[in-house]
């Protein structure tokens, strides 16, 4: 494993799990023996910044779409910012998971996105998903954008934010997006709680993490 290896973990949609995502690789990855350094670029409100410990270069306090909350708080989003920050903590680790904000095409300012800075920042791509319905158009959708723009995709996590039985969808989703689209599913992370170390390590240590 070379030092300093980006990971950007993306998803389909707001509020799929992307924190929980982060926060669950990162302690199978350093079970496995990885130093593991995180990020995340942008924070427009909430709390997940905090909670991962995360190097936040850009911060709104309104949980808007980054270009519309960098706007009303006067804050000049500045690619190469991140970028160094990045740089420092790949100096650091042996993998740094970079979180964004939202999915590909979210603009953090005027004609720049969240897959133009994935590009800049040169990292390799997960996406995160829902398991119900609408995961099939919006996962195909995310892949084949990211493939478009020339993206390294290394899998997809469909995770569970919320406690409940698996229907049919849930339970065949992830294998016809796989089949469909060509790209390996990771894994399924389930609705954990509590949503800590040896939870994590109990019940989701048959993610495959191909880093």
């Amino acid at each position: 494993m070379l030092k300093g290896k980006a990971i950007f973990i993306t998803a389909t949609d707001t509020g799929v799990g992307k924190t929980i995502t982060v926060y669950v690789i990162s302690i199978l990855l350093k079970a496995l023996g990885y130093s593991v350094g995180i990020m995340k670029p942008v924070q427009c409100g909430g709390n997940d910044a905090k909670f991962l410990k995360a190097l936040n270069p850009f911060y709104a306090p309104e949980p808007l779409s980054p270009h519309l909350a960098f706007r009303r708080s006067k804050i000049k989003f500045d690619k190469r910012r991140v970028q160094e920050c990045l740089k420092k903590l790949c100096s650091r680790h042996d993998i740094v998971l970079v979180e964004g904000a939202g999915g590909l095409m979210v603009p953090l300012t005027k004609g720049y996105y969240n897959a133009d800075l994935i590009a800049d920042l040169k990292a390799e791509v997960i996406i995160v998903g829902r398991l119900g319905l609408g995961t099939i158009n919006h996962s195909l959708l995310t892949i084949n954008e990211a493939q478009r723009r020339g993206l390294k995709i290394l899998g997809l996590v469909f995770c569970e934010t919320k406690p409940g039985r698996r229907g049919l969808p849930e339970s065949t989703n992830p294998q016809e997006i796989e089949r469909l689209s060509g790209v390996k599913v990771l894994g399924i992370i389930p609705y954990l709680k509590p949503l800590n170390r040896k939870n994590i390590l109990r019940r989701c240590r048959d993610l495959k993490l191909n880093v």
